[in-house]
């Protein structure tokens, strides 16, 4: 398939792991390019006092740091895969809302699947907000493929203990 964009979005957590080991074999296997984005917060500064008040130079040295951390982390997991892919682009984020990001990103780019890591998000977090993966599902404009972390032990397992 010529010219098959996929978008990983990375969050450093155990299911963002496997999201991204699932995109790099459907780019593998489809001879796809990767995207991947990160979304991250800068800590809000609210105090004119120099010590509070972020400046243009900092703000850029937080973002390189992140994408230093998303190069840093995106590389270990294809060295663990060992693979040779390519990544196509590294897209950092600050302060955006994760599902916005990530819905913008993959109409820019285009992207024909989307590989979204799933972490169980609490009670309250569902009740105040929704899930957020209903909300990338329902407004992606491609595929969405939702990999599972390894969040619990098989029957096998849990019987043991």
């Amino acid at each position: 398939m010529k010219d098959y964009k996929i978008l990983v979005p990375i969050s450093f957590s155990a299911s963002s792991e496997k999201a991204l080991q699932k995109a790099v074999a459907q780019a593998e296997a489809f001879g796809g390019r990767l995207y991947v984005l990160n979304v991250y917060r800068q800590i809000p500064r609210i105090f004119d006092s120099p010590g509070g008040v972020l400046y243009k130079k900092d703000l850029e040295v937080l973002r390189k740091e992140a994408i230093k951390d998303l190069d840093y982390f995106v590389a270990a997991r294809l060295r663990e895969l060992r693979s040779r892919l390519d990544i196509e682009e590294v897209e950092v984020v600050s302060n955006e809302d994760p599902v916005k990001a990530i819905l913008r990103v993959a109409r820019e780019k285009k992207v024909d699947l989307i590989v979204l890591g799933h972490h169980d998000e609490s009670r309250l977090e569902h009740m105040l907000f929704g899930r957020n993966v209903d909300k990338i599902i329902n407004g992606a404009p491609c595929d969405v493929i939702i990999t599972k972390a390894d969040l619990y032990k098989p029957e096998e397992e849990a019987v043991a203990m």
